[in-house]
């Protein structure tokens, strides 16, 4: 039975019993803010979404850090570190003492609009937010999870664009010795760093020039580096090898001697490179080379651009990139590839100039 009264004191108090029997209580300043109340509680329960309003008490800090204790034993390390990081490092230094259910749609946007980071990564912040409210929904602490509908700043419409081949063999010559052959990695193969830094001997096929990626190297918010499977099946791939990286690759193991299951990338003390001791190194190289600012990923964009300028299908680049889809190598690449202009005027010349001509053969034979 709900009721609504008006206290001693003037302010307003709502009451309901809830599915289980429990009478639940909440005092509000006006009547209209009492039976609002009331009503949305109610309609929770015809819709069969009802939380108890007490169970959304919980600091989001204090339910995050029960629920990554639980899901990591399904995580993959790769995994583990990108959501602890995305909590740690953003959500929770913002949100972290707001109860569940305190937190609203316009709490979400306006993080996710402060973070200096990325359009990709704040959608990956957000992801990851969205995955620790979906779980307290499921929990029974929160009716719904507000991150769904958040509205995400839009991307800067920056577009890839390929490095300089002088820049790039700037850089290459800038490294030291043992991690120059990354560079021939990611302008030709197009690796990403924790791919070429997971790299191992037995992946490269000289014989039939190819490349396989099925692993990469993590070494974040873990106590030592761990090789791991990239982090989509799509990132599994085979990749045909130039001949510039073979022979770059035939060098570099000629001169670093390596066992098949040995990494290639090796630092002077025979340990994995690790991200931060190869931004290091990339670092001081792209600022010796004159080229600040330059991202080994870049190198990964050179990759594709090249490729796709020059006519390469977009499906062939996309498995080459480990991209799930088509889609996603061209929302980023399309810029870079040849206008079709000239390739319609060949096409259509080719189909109707023939006809038009036997057309015409034929009229003067009749006549």
């Amino acid at each position: 039975m709900a009721s609504i009264k008006k206290r001693t004191d003037g302010r307003w108090r709502a009451r309901y019993r809830d599915p289980d029997g429990k009478e639940r209580a909440h005092h509000a300043a006006t009547k209209a803010a009492a039976q609002a109340w009331l009503d949305s509680q109610t309609a929770s329960m015809v819709r069969g979404d009802y939380v108890d309003p007490k169970a959304g008490r919980t600091a989001l800090r204090d339910y995050a850090e029960t629920w990554l204790v639980r899901m990591r034993p399904g995580w993959r390390a790769a995994t583990d570190a990108a959501v602890t990081n995305s909590l740690d490092k953003h959500v929770l230094p913002v949100l972290g003492g707001r109860a569940l259910a305190g937190i609203t749609r316009a709490d979400v946007e306006a993080l996710c609009a402060s973070l200096p980071l990325a359009a990709s990564t704040v959608a990956t912040v957000h992801q990851h937010l969205g995955q620790l409210l979906g779980a307290a929904v499921e929990d029974g602490l929160i009716a719904r999870n507000l991150a769904v509908r958040a509205r995400l700043p839009r991307a800067s419409g920056v577009k890839a664009q390929p490095v300089a081949l002088e820049v790039v063999e700037r850089v290459h010559a800038a490294l030291p010795d043992w991690l120059a052959v990354a560079v021939p990695l990611g302008v030709g193969v197009g690796l990403r760093q924790g791919e070429a830094s997971g790299l191992s001997v037995d992946r490269v096929d000289f014989l039939r020039r190819t490349l396989r990626v099925d692993r990469q190297l993590v070494d974040r918010n873990v106590e030592e580096p761990v090789l791991t499977p990239p982090k989509t099946a799509s990132s599994n791939r085979t990749v045909p090898l130039a001949d510039f990286v073979v022979e770059a690759l035939s060098v570099h193991l000629a001169h670093f001697k390596r066992e098949p299951g040995q990494l290639v990338l090796l630092d002077p003390d025979g340990l994995p490179v690790a991200s931060g001791r190869f931004g290091h190194q990339w670092r001081r190289a792209v600022k010796a080379a004159g080229a600040p600012g330059l991202r080994y990923h870049d190198l990964r964009h050179t990759y594709a651009s090249t490729l796709l300028s020059r006519g390469v299908s977009i499906k062939a680049v996309a498995d080459w990139l480990g991209h799930a889809s088509p889609t996603t190598t061209l929302s980023t690449y399309a810029h870079v590839m040849p206008a079709d202009d000239d390739v319609a005027r060949g096409v259509l010349d080719a189909a109707f100039t023939q006809t038009a001509d036997s057309s015409r053969t034929e009229d003067a034979e009749d006549a």
